[in-house]
Parts: structure tokens; sequence; C-alpha cells
């Protein structure tokens, strides 16, 4: 039944149109709609508090439906103010995480561990334990190996009849005259011709083969091939072995460009913030975690943004994106080395190394009235704004992050109160 012709004084009636718009949010969120306008006067307060629980909903559900796809990069988070979806925004940053440390030991880095998550995490860690000591105990074997085998003649007709079917990069070159090729495999070829890298890897291989040194073990390293169109790398493992009675050094190299790149690509998801492109609270409280570990003195900004949710409400949440992206924009140009993070919606966090309390908020007092002169419209009643609040941490320092962080947040909104006069004052202004 349409809204505009509610019988505004059956309140059974309007029982059961709140109840249709609560099912419909449940069960046909595309559907949901409530013009607060049309109920009666006495009804519009509870009419508003119902629509921002419905969106709280909404938002909850989407993450949800998100997590349960496997689409942790791209979910959607919901807003700073949507309070019950808390459990599940902790949730995604979990697994943001972890998806990058998985990534990580992927790489072969054993050093990742995982401290939440509960019983996950013991068996998450026991894994990683032992994938270390096979790896651990397979190179073990490799180099046994390689002692029982020192002496013996290679099969290079079968090498070469091998090296040929593989898609790998195989150069072998002499050990007394690095400069000489004794074999190269069709692929290295082809890749030469395509790449015109040549003069290049021929250069870079012949360096290498004289900085070998002893030869009873492999060595790995990386080559990055110059080019203008795009970049190239390329993974090497370097082994010694006999070559019809000679010295030799077989290179293999692997073309590892993708890999690369979409490591890069986890990387900035994991520790990027995806509309600003601002550190996120992990990276923040890593830095952090790291500097307070050093005892290194450093400074805490911990700002909030003023009137973002008046900009959201009012012109739309692509103006209140627009704001954001104003005030990480607008703080990058803090200071050379600051550490720029998104801690939350509305919250940035800045970490500065060798910075005065005062000259930190002297400088963020300058970049909120330099804010203060712009507007989201010039009719809006607020300017851009913003509330901070700065601690100081010295070598001494004996609180953990979340409290340091806490003492910064606590700062930050007795700054808010304090000048809540002076924004009470622009409303009045305009």
């Amino acid at each position: 039944m349409a809204q505009d012709n509610i019988d505004r004084s059956n309140l059974g009636f309007i029982n059961d149109f709140l109840y249709k718009y609560l099912r419909d949010v449940l069960y046909a969120p595309g559907e949901a709609r409530l013009d607060v306008s049309l109920l009666p006067k006495e009804f519009q307060q509870f009419g508003a508090g119902l629509q921002f629980f419905a969106e709280c909903v909404i938002e909850m559900n989407n993450l949800a439906q998100s997590l349960a796809k496997g689409e942790v990069i791209r979910a959607k988070v919901p807003s700073k103010e949507n309070e019950i979806a808390s459990p599940l925004k902790a949730l995604h940053s979990s697994l943001s995480h972890l998806t990058w440390q998985t990534m990580q030991i992927a790489k072969g880095d054993y050093s990742q561990h995982v401290d939440f998550m509960g019983e996950f995490a013991n068996s998450f860690n026991t894994m990683v334990e032992q994938l270390k000591e096979r790896r651990d105990a397979l190179i073990e074997e490799i180099r046994n190996g390689q002692e029982e085998t020192k002496a013996l003649e290679q099969s290079n007709s079968l090498f070469e009849a091998l090296t040929t079917c593989l898609h790998h990069l195989i150069v072998v070159v002499d050990v007394e005259m690095p400069r000489e090729w004794l074999f190269l495999n069709h692929p290295v070829e082809q890749f030469l011709k395509k790449r015109e890298f040549m003069s290049y890897i021929f250069q870079w291989i012949a360096e290498q083969a004289e900085q070998a040194g002893e030869l009873d073990s492999p060595h790995s390293s990386e080559l990055d091939l110059p080019d203008d169109e795009k970049p190239q790398y390329l993974s090497v493992e370097r082994y010694p072995l006999r070559w019809h009675g000679r010295d030799a050094l077989v290179f293999v190299l692997t073309d590892v460009t993708i890999e690369k790149m979409r490591y890069a690509q986890l990387e900035n998801y994991a520790y990027r913030d995806a509309l600003t492109g601002a550190h996120n609270r992990h990276y923040g409280m890593e830095i952090l975690d790291q500097w307070l570990s050093e005892g290194v003195g450093f400074i805490i900004c911990f700002i909030d943004i003023d009137y973002l949710k008046y900009v959201n409400d009012t012109y739309g949440h692509e103006a209140g994106d627009s704001y954001i992206l104003l005030i990480a924009s607008t703080l990058s140009a803090f200071a050379p080395d600051t550490k720029i993070c998104r801690l939350g919606g509305d919250e940035f966090m800045l970490l500065l190394k060798d910075w005065e309390q005062e000259a930190a908020e002297k400088r963020l007092e300058e970049i909120r009235s330099e804010l203060r002169r712009q507007k989201a419209s010039p009719n809006a009643i607020n300017p851009y704004s913003i509330s901070y609040g700065v601690v100081s941490v010295d070598k001494t320092n004996t609180l953990p992050p979340g409290e340091l962080l806490a003492k910064a947040d606590e700062k930050m909104y007795k700054y808010k109160r304090e000048h809540k006069a002076s924004r009470l004052g622009d409303a009045a202004k305009t």
C-alpha cells in the first residue's frame, strides 16, 4: 500500500506498516523503503532510528555475504557508526592479514605466526613449523646428496634432452671462462630473441660466475631486467656441476614477473586503506609495536574528521568520501617520513619521529585552519575541520600501544569539546 495512504490515527496499521518495512529489510533489502515524514510526529524519531538500524543490518549482511563467498579483499567494510557489525569487521581485518601471511609462507617465509583467532592460530602455527621442518630436512637431504654425487660425472646428453622440454631458462658456463656459454636450452634462445636482453643477461651471468667463489653449494638470487614498457623479473638458481670434464655452473632462470606483481598487489591490500591509499590500522599498529620495542621516542597524533556524518547525510556518501580523501591528502603534506594511517571511517593516526609535541600541535592547527577555509558547498552550515590529540612517547615509556592510542583519543575528544563553541558559531553565522 502506498505510504501516502497511511491512516495516521490507526496505530495498528502503523505497527503493520513498520513491521512490513523491517521484513523487507531482512528478506528484500533492495525494496525496503520508509518515508519518515509520512509517519505521525510522535513516531518520526522512532522511524529515523529504525532506518539507521536497517542500514546497519544491510551493511552487516553485505559484509557477511562477501566473506561467505571468500571475497576478503573486495568486501565493503561497514561504516564506523555501525557498532553491531564490529565483530564482522574485526573478522574481515583478521582474514585480510591472514591472507597476506599465507602468501608470505608460500614465498618461503616461515617466520609468520598467528596470535589471534583462537584454536585456528594453534593449528596454523603448528602447520608453519612443520613446513619449516620439512623444508630444512629437504635442504639437508639435498646437501647430503650433493656431497655423495660431487665426484660423479653428469650425464650431459640426458641433461640437454630434459632441459629442452622445460619452460625454465637454463644456461651453463665454464668456471674458468665464465663469459663462454657452454649450453643454453631452447627457451633461452627464444626469450633472448623476443626480449633483446642477451647482452644484459650475458654480462650479469658472467659477473655472477666470477664472484661465485666456493662451488660446493647452490645459490639463489634475482635479476631485474631493464624494460621501458613493463618490469621483468627473473628468479635465478645457480648450481655447480661437471660438464664434459670441465668445472661449470648452471644457471636456472624462472620468469616470476606475474608472481611479484601479485605479491605487491596483495601486500598493498594488506597494508593500505582502499579508499585513501594511506596505511591502514594493521600497518599503523605494527609500526607502533616496532617503535616501542626499539625504545625510540616519537609522537602519536590521533585525528578525527569533524562533520563527516553531516556531510554524508546532507550531500551523500560520495561527498563524504571526497571529504575523507581531502583530509588524507592534506595530512600527507604534514612532513616527510610521516606515517599516515587510517584507523577507521573518520579516524586517522600520524606517527612522527624527531618531533616535539608542541611543534606537532602547531602544525595540526595550521592544517585545521587551512581546512576550515573550505566547505562541502557554499551554503553548507559547517566548514571542513578536524579535531586532534597529540601524545609524546619517550624512551622510558611503559604503556602498551592500546593505552597510548586511547590516551591520544581522549585528548582528541577534549579538544573537540573545547572547540564546540567555535563550531556552533560557524553554524550561527550561516
